[in-house]
């Protein structure tokens, strides 16, 4: 399991990482490398708060804070890399997702109906008692 995490954690920072190299004025220096990991990681822990669906804006708002308060990266580029690696990761997440369920053959419908039918039986359990 911890293998497994820390391979995700390290492919979630790799995506940051290649959309930094996307804008044409930032290098890749070592300092930005660490940036990045720490700003990957801050930002998906403020994902953990309710705040909003998907984390959407507090990804975001974590990831331009810390890169622009830690490198010479611009608020509004810093800001500008944090939407693209969000969008990058939540389109692998749906089509991931997707592609787990054709391929188990698992259907969301039938998985949502089935567990209402379940919650249904445990509350006739429940008055019977």
């Amino acid at each position: 399991m911890g293998v497994g995490s820390l391979v995700i954690w390290v492919v979630d920072v790799a995506t940051a990482l290649v959309v930094f190299a996307a804008f044409p004025d930032i290098a890749l220096t070592p300092a930005l490398v660490a940036t990045a990991f720490f700003a990957v990681s801050v930002g998906n822990l403020a994902k953990v708060l309710p705040l909003s669906p998907g984390g959407i804006g507090l990804y975001e708002g974590a990831f331009t804070l810390i890169v622009f308060g830690l490198t010479n990266v611009a608020a509004p580029v810093a800001f500008a890399i944090s939407i693209v690696d969000h969008v990058v990761k939540n389109a692998v997440t749906i089509l991931g997702g997707l592609a787990s369920m054709a391929w188990l053959n698992v259907s969301l419908t039938t998985a949502v109906e089935e567990s209402r039918e379940a919650g249904e039986v445990e509350a006739a359990a429940a008055t019977e008692d």
